[in-house]
């Protein structure tokens, strides 16, 4: 761990990681934090990694301390981050035997970790943590599992045994075939309405530079999924912001109507293209590092196998300086943004506290490279559809898998990660409720969070499915007023306060970042009213959107 710059572990003690646990006695370079639920540690270690860029490290136990990591590495996997989870285990001679808090972690995490391996050797053990960290981060990042049981922890250490003849790992692709480049650089030059789709992996690749120099060079919109809008200025004025099921109109429209759509570090996600036919017309370019990604959901005119930012530094390098154009298709999607920004201003007044307003007030009360994370639900579309990323890496969400829960905690791994930075949490009331065990780690490791609690008493993500789906059957998603989110903060020694309009809310935030002091801010919705539109249907194309009451914009574009 040393060797590899190691400098944070999250989890929980147990019995059988118990002798790693102890081995942390006398070691002061390396900070141990303990969660209150597995969970909750590794969905720390998920946002940690997300702002460091490097592996986010986990230690827990063996039967339910492993098991309880089942949702946090789910989600890493989906969301492509590194982490690496050490779990204990029974002793060998107990393997396979049903001993106490046995489980075969291994066969569980199978499908959602990179790697995973039982060390039954401890002169492997060095060996099997390099070779996890390098597996972790190497091309598209994502979870690994090391599985060690009791008795080799305690065993001795005598030599360093390689693992690499027993594992055999892929290489990286470093290098791109020019003459793919050239076919994407003559497809670009002949579009007429060329739309560059930015996810994820635009981030891990540090590629936004040449995201936005190519996007300049071709006057074309940038589009993004919703984990790409971590990927990118969102005050560019070529961003359209992103796309899909709760995207922006502007950002579906410009999708919808390319006829070229350049695709940068995304799988395309069911919830970013709606439905597979219709992309499917269209010439798509498609650069992923991870090559099961081209043609899995959608058909490729061109795959490159590669890193972002190096294929695109290939294509800027040989692209021809051309004539701008586009001006007429870019006025008519700043032109449905505008209609749509208006519709909302004029629909502001039926609620006390309208949720994108909200958000605009936080967003101009914290510095621009504040870090912010969300939990999961209505308040997390909101964040979609109206928080502004100015600096790349800033928000953290969990996107692929949809984890409720994952928001304070992700705070946490955030903060430890950047203890410099203000770190301020977007969460719902049932999102919070799920991991808010975890706010003691506030206080116990003096981690100032700003907590804004949007509280609508409600699943209100799925209440609107059943709204407008379910014929207004409303089953089992609205709770009751418990319990009482100011109590629970001043029971964790952190202020909690209601506002009562938006100025509140901003004294109390700018207060907040200017002491260091954590805060929570409960702020009650309307849960009659607290519908998020635009929405695309499960299954329908971006065109169908559902647009905010009073708005009717075509958005198929009709030269």
């Amino acid at each position: 761990m040393r060797e590899l710059n190691v400098k944070h572990i999250f989890g929980i003690q147990g019995g059988s990681i118990m002798t790693i646990y102890d081995a942390f006695y006398n070691v002061d370079d390396i900070k141990l934090f303990t969660f209150k639920h597995e969970q909750g540690a590794m969905h720390a270690a998920d946002a940690y990694a997300r702002v460091l860029k490097k592996p986010g490290i986990v230690m827990v136990t063996s039967g339910p301390g492993a098991t309880n990591l089942v949702t946090g590495l789910a989600n890493a996997y989906m969301d492509s981050s590194p982490v690496i989870a050490i779990t204990g285990q029974v002793a060998t001679a107990i393997l396979g035997r049903d001993g106490f808090q046995e489980t075969d972690i291994m066969g569980v995490t199978f499908p959602i970790t990179k790697f995973n391996y039982m060390v039954k050797n401890p002169n492997e053990l060095p060996s099997a943590f390099r070779t996890a960290y390098k597996v972790a981060i190497s091309g598209r990042p994502g979870p690994v599992l090391l599985d060690i049981p009791k008795d080799v922890q305690a065993a001795y250490y005598t030599k360093d045994e390689d693992l690499s003849k027993k594992i055999k790992l892929n290489k990286t692709l470093l290098n791109v075939n020019l003459q793919e480049i050239e076919k994407v650089i003559n497809i670009l030059l002949n579009a007429e309405r060329p739309v560059l789709l930015v996810g994820g992996g635009v981030y891990w690749s540090g590629a936004w530079n040449e995201v936005i120099t190519l996007a300049e060079i071709l006057n074309a919109p940038i589009v993004s999924t919703f984990p790409g809008k971590n990927s990118i200025p969102n005050n560019h004025a070529l961003y359209m912001g992103p796309a899909g099921m709760h995207g922006r109109l502007e950002a579906d429209a410009a999708l919808a109507n390319a006829d070229v759509v350049l695709a940068l570090g995304t799988r395309f996600s069911d919830r970013t293209v709606g439905r597979f036919n219709e992309m499917n017309q269209k010439k798509v370019i498609h650069i992923d590092i991870d090559p099961s990604e081209i043609n899995k959901n959608v058909k490729t005119a061109v795959g490159i196998v590669s890193d972002v930012k190096i294929a695109l530094n290939e294509i800027i390098k040989r692209f021809p300086s051309v004539m701008k154009k586009n001006e007429k298709f870019l006025n008519w999607l700043k032109s449905i943004r505008k209609m749509y920004e208006d519709t909302l201003e004029r629909l502001s007044h039926e609620m006390q506290f309208v949720p994108w307003k909200v958000l605009k007030v936080i967003r101009d009360s914290v510095p621009i490279n504040t870090i912010t994370t969300t939990g999961v639900g209505s308040h997390q579309m909101w964040c979609e559809l109206h928080w502004d990323v100015y600096v790349p890496g800033t928000f953290i969400t969990s996107a692929g898998l949809g984890t409720m829960g994952f928001g304070l905690p992700a705070a946490i791994g955030a903060k430890i990660a950047a203890p410099d930075r203000p770190v301020v949490l977007i969460d719902g009331d049932g999102s919070f409720q799920m991991t808010m065990n975890n706010l003691s780690l506030i206080r116990d490791y003096n981690l100032p969070i700003v907590i804004v609690i949007f509280d609508n008493r409600a699943l209100m993500l799925v209440k609107q499915w059943q709204v407008f789906m379910y014929s207004k059957r409303i089953v089992e998603t609205e709770f009751t007023g418990r319990p009482d989110f100011i109590k629970i903060a001043d029971a964790y020694n952190i202020e909690g306060y209601k506002p009562a309009n938006y100025d509140e809310i901003e004294k109390l935030i700018r207060r907040a970042i200017r002491t260091n002091e954590p805060l929570l801010i409960d702020v009650t919705l309307d849960r009659e009213k607290d519908f998020i539109f635009p929405w695309v249907k499960p299954g329908d194309w971006l065109t169908n959107a559902l647009q905010p009451r009073g708005m009717e914009v075509d958005l198929i574009w009709r030269e």
